[in-house]
């Protein structure tokens, strides 16, 4: 195999450049494959001529033999050296792999053995290429996409569904006070994202399972969270809890106690899980080095970025908001992405950045204002969510009567500044000969 992508090279010239982009010497072993790939990273950095002659005079007489042989496996398409490329690769890193498993093999301490899971770990999610692109291949790609229908994650509120574009690789952050139902909501997502075929992996640094299990079943089967805690459950709550249960059994919804994980041990465990989708709760209980707390917080939101871009996982970061400070006239403040606790970063790092909080700060009964703060792929929204705390739900907001006319009342004043906009424009064109 890796005398055939070099005979290929050898052969067409023309490949060189893209092959030798792709591939790197540790993807060669042998005596002699190794050489001839400098050779030809040489001559083609320096632009010379790629034939037999130059790489014979570049590896000396004693590489005659070798290069006849390379030569006579070359691929009759220059077209199939892609696949080549893709297989040599995959080689060298399960070689690498298999060496890294080795030395995992001879450890003593789960100190020593971290360092050697995480290589293994970057190998298995190892990107086979940083391709680049011309402008017809951009074009032709562009043009062959509209015939495909993007694949967003669902969130199960209609607004979020058709406003929020979350693909896999993004890194979501959700942000909330205290209490402001961050956990509520997450779980909600997360059951429709499994609901939907997705592999989650709910990983909650402050709440034990049980206490998650309990919330859920609660919201999944419609029983007051209170009946739950206090066992006061009547033969109806029994049978919905049943059923519920049954429903949460079907789901790739996992649980992972992760007290004390840094991200590392998150990224390891997901990766062993197969989660396509991993939400954290909450990342400033994650476990990091650093000097201070700003550093450490800093250090986690690189980290969570880094997990999520690398291996394709799509991270859901809950995440503590500061509390405004209040003033006579200002009652209720609402956060903004500046508002994240302890770090910048985590405003830079996010894809995408979700801000809740209580419409009444005072009352945490009250229902929830729920925006989208940054989104890179789509605009930014604001929506409000019914709360419903005794079952541990989420509803999409009914606009009553007098919000139905206040909202009226405001598109009818948006329409009369648009006219009066428009009448303008059309006066001022007056004495225009057309």
């Amino acid at each position: 195999m890796q005398k055939r992508a070099l005979g290929t090279m050898l052969r067409w010239p023309e490949c060189c450049g893209p092959a030798l982009a792709r591939l790197t010497e540790g993807d060669f072993d042998g005596d002699v494959c190794p050489g001839v790939y400098r050779a030809l990273d040489k001559l083609h950095q320096a632009g010379a001529p790629i034939d037999r002659v130059s790489l014979r005079r570049e590896l000396g007489e004693d590489y005659s033999l070798a290069l006849e042989e390379i030569e006579a496996q070359a691929l009759p398409e220059a077209s199939d050296l892609e696949w080549y490329i893709d297989a040599l690769r995959d080689y060298s890193r399960l070689a690498e792999i298999q060496a890294a498993s080795a030395r995992l093999w001879a450890c003593d301490t789960i100190e020593a053995a971290s360092p050697i899971v995480d290589e293994i770990n970057a190998q298995m999610v190892q990107q086979r290429t940083a391709r680049t692109w011309t402008g017809a291949e951009l074009a032709q790609s562009f043009l062959a996409r509209l015939d495909e229908t993007p694949e967003y994650l669902p969130w199960g509120i209609r607004e979020l569904d058709e406003g929020l574009h979350v693909k896999a690789g993004n890194l979501v952050i959700l942000g909330g006070y205290p209490s402001s139902g961050k956990t509520l909501l997450a779980l909600q997502c997360a059951r429709v994202q499994a609901a939907a075929g997705k592999r989650v992996g709910f990983y909650s640094l402050e709440t034990d399972a049980a206490t998650l299990q309990d919330r859920m079943m609660s919201a999944m089967a419609q029983v007051p969270l209170s009946y739950i805690q206090q066992r006061v459950l009547a033969d109806r709550h029994l049978e919905a809890l049943s059923q519920a249960a049954i429903r949460l059994s079907r789901l790739p919804l996992e649980v992972v106690e992760a007290s004390g994980m840094t991200v590392r041990d998150i990224r390891a465990t997901a990766l062993a899980r197969r989660h396509e989708i991993v939400y954290v709760d909450y990342l400033q209980l994650i476990r990091a080095e650093g000097k201070d707390r700003y550093t450490q917080v800093t250090n986690i939101s690189l980290g969570l970025h880094e997990l999520a871009q690398g291996s394709g996982i799509c991270v859901v970061a809950l995440a503590q908001l500061a509390r405004p400070e209040k003033t006579k006239s200002q009652k209720n403040v609402a956060p903004t992405m500046q508002s994240f606790k302890e770090s910048g970063q985590i405003e830079q790092d996010a894809d995408v950045g979700l801000l809740l909080w209580p419409e009444d700060m005072d009352d945490n009964r009250s229902n929830r204002t729920l925006k989208v703060a940054k989104q890179k792929e789509g605009e930014k929204l604001k929506l409000t969510l019914d709360f419903d705390g005794a079952v541990q739900t989420f509803r999409e907001h009914k606009n009553t009567k007098a919000e139905q006319y206040q909202n009226a009342v405001a598109a009818g004043r948006q329409y009369a500044k648009a006219r009066e906009a428009v009448q303008t424009q059309l006066g001022d064109m007056e004495g225009v000969p057309f």
